[in-house]
């Protein structure tokens, strides 16, 4: 598939992947009334439609405007650059959110009649930043809204298959999932493997319907080769990390259930942790505390 203009909009993005932090301004900078713009807000944990709130607030005359968002995705760099490899700022940034580097950007369709002139974009989200100092409910998005009424943009691309249409970015949102995650402790602990067991009531869903999937620590993986598997008896599922260097850290087993649309989970009873058992180098079982079960350091739950 070619470059589309969704691509090129994306692209520009990168320019913004110092995970972990917030752009002050939107993308384009400028805008009218009835535009789509673009936030990049940093790399919160759980940020989607239903916990995140946005406002135009003009520096001309202080007028508030609710903005409707449009759609929340989380970006990666290519694993082969060397933002994703060698870059030390993004390495250090899973130590501050406890979850792997990824980028989310916020899409918003501007109302029109906005106040022309100088503003800003206020966010509200009960999405986590983990340990980082500021997120997005701290940093105004600056944005100038000029005159003229702007439109909706549907990123429109061709297929190369002979279709044209608009680009379905509720396909590029976190489906609904079950997470489960690791403590995030300090990397002096590792290990060479781990074995955690979880109760997630599924019914007769079929496993065809079901995919784990492993948080993506694109900066760590490479080196300390971890690696996934998972099994599933009824309702249990066993999932297995295995890293040949013994260099695995407690946050890199984070990973998602998820069902493919048109199934959902059974919230009555609720997913649950069964056991962690974790084992150094040498295929001996360890812990990260000696008088605390690794299982209680887990949390698990539908997002």
């Amino acid at each position: 598939m070619p470059f589309l203009k969704f691509n090129l909009y994306l692209l520009v993005l990168i320019v913004f992947m110092l995970q972990g932090c917030v752009a002050t301004q939107s993308f384009p900078t400028v805008a009218r009334g009835g535009d789509t713009i673009m936030l990049a807000v940093g790399s919160p944990d759980g940020m989607n439609n239903t916990n995140t709130t946005a406002q135009f607030v003009s520096d001309v005359d202080a007028s508030v405007t609710p903005l409707s968002i449009r759609s929340v995705i989380r970006l990666r760099p290519d694993q082969t650059s060397n933002l994703a490899l060698f870059d030390s700022f993004v390495n250090a940034e899973d130590y501050y959110t406890g979850h792997s580097q990824w980028l989310t950007v916020i899409f918003i369709d501007l109302p029109e009649a906005l106040t022309v002139g100088a503003g800003h974009i206020d966010i509200h989200s009960s999405a986590s930043y983990g340990t980082l100092y500021l997120g997005i409910n701290d940093i105004p998005v600056t944005l100038e809204i000029i005159e003229g009424t702007g439109s909706r943009n549907e990123f429109t691309y061709n297929n190369n298959f002979g279709g044209v249409g608009p680009v379905d970015l509720a396909s590029l949102e976190a489906l609904p999932q079950v997470v489960v995650r690791p403590p995030n402790l300090a990397s002096a602990f590792n290990f060479a493997a781990a074995e955690i067991k979880v109760n997630v009531p599924l019914g007769s869903i079929p496993n065809r319907a079901i995919r784990v999937v492993a948080d993506d620590f694109y900066t760590r993986n490479h080196q300390d080769q971890v690696q996934m598997s998972w099994t599933r008896d009824g309702d249990e599922f066993t999932v297995n990390f295995i890293s040949p260097s013994a260099t695995m850290e407690s946050k890199q087993l984070r990973f998602s259930i998820v069902l493919r649309p048109g199934n959902t989970f059974i919230t009555d009873p609720v997913p649950s942790i069964v056991s962690v058992r974790l084992y150094d180098i040498d295929g001996e079982a360890t812990e990260i505390f000696s008088n605390v079960p690794d299982a209680e350091l887990f949390t698990i739950g539908i997002e």
